[in-house]
């Protein structure tokens, strides 16, 4: 399921973040809860993309996207993604994920 309410939280959040440029960076700051994990005991793999929309979403909205995407009628789509897994994301974790737009 989409965590509706962890996107509306990063929406708020991040409402009043000045604009970014097209290459600019947008930082975002997340926890790992209990329904996050695998069988590991870690973030799970497919979760952690979900998760990366929480901050390609915000970032769109940053550089300008979101008004035109709206004006076009476009929609949003992510032909690939690279994950660098750095280390285990442990329950009640903080991590902090990175979104860039690659042109």
């Amino acid at each position: 399921m989409y965590p509706v309410i962890r996107m509306v939280k990063e929406l708020i959040k991040h409402r009043n973040d000045p604009p970014l440029t097209p290459m600019s960076t947008h930082v975002s700051q997340h926890r790992c809860w209990p329904w996050d994990i695998d069988l590991w005991m870690e973030l799970n793999n497919g979760r952690t993309l979900t998760l990366l929309d929480l901050g390609r979403i915000p970032l769109a909205r940053r550089i300008g996207l979101i008004a035109v995407m709206r004006k076009k009628r476009w929609s949003m789509t992510m032909a690939g993604v690279t994950v660098r897994y750095r280390r285990r994301i442990r329950p009640f974790e903080k991590f902090e994920t990175r979104s860039r737009a690659v042109w």
